[in-house]
């Protein structure tokens, strides 16, 4: 369900003293989110609409403005005085109502609005309408005082009793011509709670009756229709059975000889042998018994059949469905000729729409639409391709045109744990979303998770495997946060880089004290060096250092070493350095038992293998990479591309076209790989 913050808005009518009524409105709201809470003391970013004829009426001024709301949650504005988007406020012919404020409401301050209000305006603004109309009329609304015009009597004018004479022009006073009368002049602010009147105009609420037309729901009467029953007619076809009369060729007997007349019975004839030739004929008799053939046509009686759909009732554009051999009725679906809707009208927008309300009493798992896919025994796809991939559910695309996709999921992410679009594995064991939002209200563009059969997301203590999100390409991914850019984290480590790593910031480490998180920044260098320290005591003047196998690997050299003596002594001096350690003595032969600290520096084994890239080094790359990874929300602009030419990064659009094929090529690169899998 839609949780619509309420959003209640008070429009005070401009001022009307002057000589030409300013262009704008006071408007004030009271702020409340979606919990319903004031929002006290911040920035509210606000696009206003002046809507004609409804509240969903044509836009004929639109503007944005920024407010901040006061310690009661009221914001206040001006319209009039923002930024335009459509239209001004002197184009406005006030006369044309009913108007309409919709105000939209962003309460960081931007311009993403979710709150969404509106109102009538219930009277219309009098300076502006005054300065619209071009004529004097609508000042003549001031009613009360009309009729007493000539008189004004004064009653109004009372406090200018003393040219009560005068009263007479006065009254035309709140029409402003009169003001030239000084005398009457007092008479102005009374003309102000006259303006009161082109309240009046609110009565143009009675429009709302135009609803009544509703009732066009009689249109069911077109069940109309059973009559086609009517077809049943053609079954008096059954009359061909009179056909049977071609019987008589039995005459053919007579051939029986001088019994002729009695070739009937032709046995009795004056020579019995020859009256048995007779039988013979009969014979051919047992011919015309094809003529019963002729019954035949009795099957005209099939034609019967259409009988059924006489008794089937049902509402144009509905697809039949039977509850019998011969009857039915209206089924889910509906065909209008150019779109089918199941268990709803079609919509021209779409070739199929199906609507679903989901049934609690039915549990979960429940879904619109549901593509099934098996087979009898393992047949793999030979590719990722849309003509050698098999899938249950699939959407394709013919046009690449701009905003446009295979396939589309969206969702109002009124609760939390939802998205537009889930993929997953049978069970829900791993699984990823896009446009997800979270159980703590956090909104995904890409989210996915493969470790919950794992314990959560801990490090499991058993066997485990699984991937949150991977990304292959040339590039592998790009991030970029107004805030954070990215958080790692991981309970054996939180990141592994395999190459060099490159910043255009400072490295700095949080590490953990006793009290608080205190900084520590990477130390530099223009050199790929590593560091040992530590600390030695002499004997006798005398001690050797002998570095750890650790630091001898890491070292594509030997090292500087810098000593300093922590005691009195002669001083001391370094002999003998090498990639396995060196050796401090004392000066002038001392014996002395002091200690001393050292610090060795070395070139890296991998520092000579270690060369930046030019193109990094190129001052603008910083700002060439905000330019690739771009808010593609912003439509007034487009982002910049990125492609590696075989030698170096290219941040630009001219890609060649064996990277950036036109659709003819890949639709002839796809028929070639078509034809290479099916020979």
């Amino acid at each position: 369900m839609k949780k619509l913050s309420f959003l209640a808005g008070a429009l005070l009518l401009a001022g009307v003293s002057f000589a030409q009524a300013p262009q704008k409105m006071s408007y004030q709201a009271v702020i409340r989110n979606a919990s319903n809470t004031l929002v006290t003391n911040a920035p509210i970013g606000m696009r206003i609409s002046v809507l004609q004829g409804s509240a969903s009426g044509t836009a004929v001024f639109v503007e944005t403005q920024t407010t901040t709301t006061n310690a009661n949650g009221l914001a206040s504005v001006k319209i009039g005085e923002g930024t335009a988007v459509t239209g001004t406020m002197a184009a406005i012919d006030w006369s044309a109502g009913p108007y309409f404020i919709k105000t939209e409401s962003d309460l960081t301050g931007g311009t993403n609005y979710t709150i969404v209000g509106s109102t009538e305006l219930l009277s219309v603004p009098y300076a502006l309408y005054a300065e619209n109309s071009g004529t004097p009329g609508p000042a003549g609304a001031t009613g009360p005082q009309g009729p007493a015009g000539a008189d004004g009597a004064t009653g109004p004018q009372g406090p200018a009793g003393a040219d009560g004479a005068n009263g007479v022009d006065g009254a035309t006073g709140p029409q402003g011509p009169a003001g030239a009368d000084g005398a009457t002049g007092p008479q102005g602010p009374a003309g102000a709670d006259g303006a009161t009147g082109p309240q009046g105009p609110a009565g143009a609420d009675g429009a709302t009756g135009p609803q009544g037309p509703a009732g066009t729901n009689g249109v069911d009467g077109a069940t109309g229709a059973t009559g086609p029953a009517g077809p049943t007619g053609p079954a008096g076809a059954n009359g061909v059975d009179g056909a049977t009369g071609p019987a008589g060729a039995t005459g053919p007997t007579g051939a029986t000889g001088a019994a002729g007349p009695a070739g009937a019975t032709g046995a009795t004839g004056p020579a019995g042998a020859a009256g048995a030739t007779g039988p013979t004929g009969p014979t051919g008799a047992t011919g015309s018994a094809g003529a019963n053939g002729a019954t035949g046509p009795t099957g005209a009686n099939g034609a019967t059949g259409p009988t059924g759909p006489g008794t089937l009732t049902g509402t144009t554009n509905y697809m039949i469905k039977f509850t019998s051999a011969t009857g039915g009725g209206n089924s889910q679906m509906q065909d209008n000729g150019t779109g089918i809707g199941v268990n709803i009208t079609p919509a021209t927008q779409y070739r199929m729409y199906v609507y679903n309300q989901q049934l609690t009493v039915n549990g979960d798992g429940q879904a619109t639409l549901f593509g099934y896919r098996t087979r009898d025994s393992q047949n793999d796809g030979t590719g990722y391709a849309q003509s050698v991939a098999n899938d249950a559910t699939r959407g394709f695309n013919f046009w690449g045109d701009l905003y446009t996709f295979g396939v589309g999921g969206w969702n109002y992410n009124d609760y939390t744990r939802c998205g537009g679009t889930f993929g997953s594995e049978v069970s829900g064991t791993y699984w990823g979303s896009l446009g997800y939002r979270s159980s703590a209200l956090l909104n995904y563009g890409v989210y996915g998770s493969a470790a919950y059969a794992s314990g959560g997301g801990l490090l499991p203590s058993q066997a485990s495997n699984g991937v949150g999100g991977g990304f292959f390409g040339t590039f592998g991914a790009f991030t970029h946060g107004s805030v954070i850019g990215q958080i790692n984290k991981g309970d054996l480590f939180a990141s592994y880089n395999i190459g060099d790593v490159y910043t255009s910031g400072k490295n700095v480490e949080m590490v953990a004290t006793e009290s608080k998180m205190v900084p520590a920044y990477a130390a530099t260098s223009t050199e790929a060096t590593v560091y040992k320290k530590g600390t030695i005591q002499l004997v006798n003047g005398v001690a050797t250092v002998a570095f750890d196998a650790n630091y001898v690997a890491l070292l594509g050299e030997n090292p500087v070493v810098t000593i300093t003596p922590m005691g009195e002594c002669n001083g001391v001096y370094i002999t003998g350095v090498t990639k396995n350690g060196f050796t401090v003595k004392e000066l002038n032969g001392g014996t002395s038992t002091v200690q001393v600290s050292w610090i060795a520096v070395g070139n890296r084994v991998d520092a000579n293998s270690t060369e930046v890239p030019a193109f990094i080094q190129d001052p603008t790359f910083d700002g060439n990479m905000e330019k690739v990874l771009f808010n593609d929300g912003n439509k007034e602009q487009s982002g910049e591309g990125i492609w590696w030419d075989g030698k170096t990064i290219q941040m630009n659009k001219n890609y060649p076209a064996s990277i950036n094929p036109s659709r003819e090529e890949k639709t002839r690169m796809l028929e070639e790989a078509a034809k290479r899998n099916n020979k």
